[in-house]
């Protein structure tokens, strides 16, 4: 099944530069544990688990949606932000982890991809709590990077930019904290 169409080496580098996406997944790692203190406390697999239900819910949205282009901006937005915070549960590196190949393109829409990668990173988990022998790591790992780039790569589609997209976000989720500007 063809999910990938490779994207040019100039927008990967514009949008995935190694110091920008290294200054937002420690941007993230701070947000999660002063903000989602329920979810950094939680156990690793339960975080994984967490983190695949935030996909798979964006997946529902979108399919619910339909065409509309702010539905589809704000889950490639959280799709972004949940794939930096997956990463940082399994202490992966970013700009390590992609500098393996270019930003991919979904050859379907951006709902048919995060469905997919959702759905096998769904099983993944499941496959975990039934104690299989089965390589969830790695399959969780791939499949959140393997959002990373499509949601990276649907923003330059559409000429968003992720990081102001990924800072409005968590700045919108910041201001709903009793705390917010005093922490």
């Amino acid at each position: 099944m063809g999910l990938r169409a490779v994207v040019t080496p100039e927008v990967n580098a514009a949008v995935l530069d190694t110091p920008v996406l290294d200054e937002l997944q420690l941007e993230q790692f701070k947000h999660d544990e002063m903000y989602h203190r329920e979810i950094a406390r939680l156990t690793t697999q339960d975080r994984l688990k967490h983190m695949a239900l935030h996909f798979a819910k964006y997946a529902g949205n979108l399919a619910e949606a339909g065409d509309n282009q702010d539905a589809l901006k704000k889950a490639v937005t959280d799709t972004f932000v949940i794939a930096v915070s997956t990463a940082n549960i399994l202490n992966v590196r970013l700009p390590e982890a992609l500098s393996e190949g270019a930003i991919e393109s979904a050859v379907e829409p951006f709902a048919t991809v995060l469905m997919i990668h959702a759905g096998r990173m769904a099983a993944a988990c499941e496959k975990l709590d039934h104690l299989e022998d089965f390589a969830f790591r790695p399959v969780i790992r791939e499949r959140a990077i393997a959002l990373l780039r499509a949601a990276a790569a649907e923003a330059v589609r559409n000429d968003w930019n992720i990081v102001e997209l990924v800072r409005t976000r968590l700045a919108g989720v910041k201001r709903k904290m009793i705390f917010h500007g005093r922490l």
